[in-house]
């Protein structure tokens, strides 16, 4: 079970996803949105439908890290485990993720004085949606404590 800050930031932090291909080559591309899923045993990613690289990854069952980080504090956690199924996004799962791309957005513009219509380039026409079933959760805020397990009731 996560604490609810946890899930706050996994649900509106700024998502970079990670997976590693057969040959061992690594792969990363941005998260559109993120629901966290049976008291963090499992989440529900947004990605980029056109990324086939990723989707070839996580459809061949490769393992998966999603980190979560707020833009203002560089708070960071990082959620380790193996893709269990794609599919076709729903019309709520797109604007699940616009509502993130918003948040997120705002909060570039706030801390960095980002223009919202630069950021907008970045987003995805279309999306898929990948269910993570989750093997652990670390602490990767910037510091001595990064990479150290969150466990307990740290979680």
């Amino acid at each position: 079970m996560l604490t609810s800050d946890l899930v706050a930031l996994l649900e509106s932090g700024a998502l970079i996803v990670g997976t590693v291909g057969p040959d061992g080559a690594p792969w990363a591309a941005r998260g559109w949105g993120l629901d966290v899923l049976d008291d963090g045993a499992r989440v529900r990613l947004l990605l980029p439908a056109d990324d086939v690289v990723l989707l070839g990854h996580l459809a061949s069952g490769a393992p998966v890290a999603v980190t979560a980080a707020d833009v203002e504090t560089l708070q960071a956690v990082q959620l380790k485990g193996r893709a269990d199924g794609l599919a076709a996004a729903t019309d709520d799962d797109r604007a699940r993720s616009r509502r993130y791309t918003d948040g997120y957005h705002g909060a570039v513009l706030e801390v960095d004085d980002v223009p919202v219509e630069l950021m907008e380039r970045q987003v995805p026409v279309d999306l898929v949606r990948c269910e993570v079933a989750v093997d652990g959760v670390f602490d990767q805020t910037p510091g001595p404590g990064a990479g150290a397990p969150i466990t307990g009731d740290r979680a």
